[in-house]
């Protein structure tokens, strides 16, 4: 038919398709390999090179140099020095360039002409102006910097002395940078420590790695090319032999199927039709495979099908009205759960991020949070018993209960029972849910909760920098018992805390072998992930719990909310 794909061409794109992704995914890797371990050998290389000539040097010399050097920089006033390149202050640094500089400078400009360095200089910073300045430069003498003048990122592109520090304490990372003239530069950096083990500052050595970039982009273009022409052409070939062996046999199949269809249309209208087979004359050579087994599964099947679709069609149109309302269900679940973020864009105090992911197409899972007033938060998690629609529902009348009671003004002990009791009455499914349900002060940093029966929240602490469970009595569930008591919690927060708060279907995600993923990965998560925004957070865990279950079937909800007292 017009504007539609035969099998063959089908195929033969389908091959094509997953051969290039490969050729990239492949190029791609072993592009980067090839890359990072080049750059780890220059690195390597580089920095032996500037530690041997930092030794030949020696300690006594780079004390002496560093401290007359910063002594000099120091003491010119900072009107004068703000311009590294005015002839006042090169004037001043004039008597820096003396015999020993200049020995120095010889033994740096005889390392660079005997190794792979293109330049190698010896510098310190000023941390407080964000300055590189130059102690020894072995650069070209025509462009080579004095004792005590500096570079920074207002005059031109350069290291800042972070960047230097990442660069040091790397085993890869290299500074890399593209001239006009010289190509690409990478720049590595060793620390030069003095006779007291005190830091002075660093050794900066310059590689050309044009010739290398180059040779890599040939390489990559060339094999992409080569690979091309292999690929399209393995391709054309497979599907030709697919053409016959595999897609002539099916497309007969396809045929007497449609004929098929046409004739179980006319038996459902009522319509007379002769009765003959379609499978079994068919004209298909003996594959001795899957093709032949399907030919005479249909042949068998064919004189008890014309049953069965009448009562898939009975089954599917009752399936379709529990799936539409099914749908009804998960979009009025969806849209009582908040989904805008920032949730309160207007307020610095804090930050809060949640998450849900239903285990079947509608949850038991609730979380909740919004101002009562200008200084009082409430937030709210929690677990209905039982899954699906009455499960839904269920979370649907606490979470309009848990708004309504909240603004009464009512302690948080009378809104809980208050909340208990509404859940108690006419719940004729015995439903219960476990909640964790807090209201924070704004203003004071303080934090009241009342945990019924569900789990402990982790708290971080800004002080320590780790996550903890915090440990505290339960109360019983919501709507079990009418006339039950809730107890409350104090906690006290400060600038930096966090308080993450979540369901079992967190420590209950279980793999494929019945192991539980637990509250000792999941507080494991959080510490490694600790320094990361809210929503970063919550998609670490959700991410680590994906990857500890590997794809095995859920049975409980994944609700997850955090967080985070900014000021």
């Amino acid at each position: 038919m017009h504007g539609k794909r035969t099998l063959q061409q089908k195929a033969f794109l389908m091959m094509l398709a997953v051969s290039v992704t490969l050729l990239f995914v492949i190029n791609g890797i072993f592009f980067v390999i090839n890359i990072l371990g080049t750059m780890k050998n220059y690195k390597k290389e580089t920095a032996n090179e500037m530690r041997y000539a930092v030794s030949v040097l020696g300690a006594d010399y780079l004390d002496n140099a560093f401290a007359k050097v910063r002594e000099r920089y120091n003491s010119i006033p900072e009107e004068i020095k703000s311009d590294p390149f005015s002839d006042e202050y090169i004037m001043l640094l004039a008597d820096l360039v003396d015999e020993d500089f200049w020995n120095a400078r010889d033994v740096l400009v005889k390392f660079r002409e005997n190794t792979g360095l293109d330049s190698i200089s010896i510098i310190m910073t000023d941390a407080e102006k964000g300055r590189v300045i130059f102690v020894v430069d072995g650069y070209d003498l025509e462009g080579a910097y004095l004792p005590g003048q500096w570079l920074s990122e207002e005059i031109t592109p350069i290291d800042t002395i972070d960047e230097i520090q990442k660069i040091v304490n790397s085993d890869i990372t290299m500074y890399l940078a593209y001239g006009k003239v010289t190509g690409w530069i990478a720049t590595n950096y060793v620390e030069i420590h003095g006779s007291d083990g005190q830091l002075l500052g660093y050794a900066a050595g310059d590689i050309n790695i044009t010739g290398f970039v180059k040779n890599m982009l040939l390489w990559l273009l060339l094999h992409f090319f080569l690979s091309m022409v292999a690929i399209v052409l393995s391709a054309w070939y497979i599907s030709g032999a697919m053409m016959q062996r595999m897609i002539n046999p099916i497309n007969s199949l396809s045929a007497a199927a449609q004929e098929y269809t046409k004739r179980d249309k006319a038996v459902l209208n009522n319509e007379t039709t002769e009765e003959k087979s379609f499978f079994d004359n068919l004209d298909i050579t003996r594959t001795g495979d899957e093709i032949e087994t399907l030919w005479t599964s249909l042949s068998e099947m064919e004189k008890d099908i014309n049953e069965t679709m009448l009562r898939i069609r009975k089954l599917s149109s009752e399936k379709e009205r529990a799936l539409a309302e099914m749908s009804v269900a998960s979009s009025i679940q969806e849209g009582m759960l908040i989904k805008d973020f920032p949730a309160f864009p207007a307020r610095g105090e804090f930050d809060i991020y949640a998450f849900m992911r239903p285990a079947k197409e509608v949850g038991g899972d609730l979380y909740d949070f919004f101002l009562i007033d200008d200084d009082h938060l409430c937030l709210v998690i929690g677990d209905v018993s039982g899954k699906g629609v009455p499960a839904a529902l269920f979370m649907a009348v606490a979470t309009t209960i848990i708004r309504n009671v909240a603004k009464t003004g009512n302690s948080i002990s009378d809104m809980m029972k208050e909340l208990n009791s509404q859940l108690c009455r006419n719940n004729q499914e015995s439903l219960f849910v476990t909640l964790w349900l807090g209201i924070y002060t704004i203003s004071t940093r303080h934090l009241i909760s009342i945990n019924a029966g569900h789990e402990y929240p982790a708290i971080y602490r800004n002080a320590s920098g780790k996550y903890e469970l915090y440990v505290s009595s339960h109360c019983i569930p919501l709507g079990i018992m009418e006339d039950a008591d809730y107890v409350p919690e104090e906690i006290e927060f400060s600038e930096g805390d966090k308080l993450f708060i979540y369901t079992d279907g967190v420590k209950e995600a279980t793999r494929a072998d019945d192991v539980l993923y637990g509250t000792g990965r999941m507080l494991e998560c959080l510490n490694s992930s600790s320094d990361r925004k809210c929503k970063e957070m919550l998609d670490a865990v959700s991410e680590s719990v994906e990857m500890f279950t590997d794809g095995a079937d859920q049975f409980d909800d994944l609700t997850m909310l955090i967080f985070e007292i900014k000021k």
